[in-house]
């Protein structure tokens, strides 16, 4: 069982390297995402391709992730964000 934070199951670099190819980064206000605790929602948000579920993923990992998004995509999100 994975360590879980806000009600979502956290991917550490160690669970990331066993199967890389299952976990992506979505856009946290994807159709589907969770809120955080506070209601509003997460910039990004990790999901397991495998279980269909989304993930919170730890600071490693989600620097590994965000490398594989297209930077366009990346930067445009960032910048509404501001």
């Amino acid at each position: 069982m994975h360590p879980m934070k806000y009600n979502l199951p956290v991917i550490t670099s160690e669970v990331y390297e066993l199967d890389p190819q299952r976990y992506e980064l979505r856009k946290g206000n994807t159709e589907g995402a969770p809120l955080c605790s506070f209601g509003n929602h997460f910039k990004w948000i990790g999901f397991d391709t495998k279980t269909k579920i989304y993930i919170r993923v730890t600071k490693s990992v989600f620097k590994r992730l965000i490398l594989l998004l297209d930077e366009d995509e990346v930067a445009l999100h960032e910048a509404h964000h501001k």
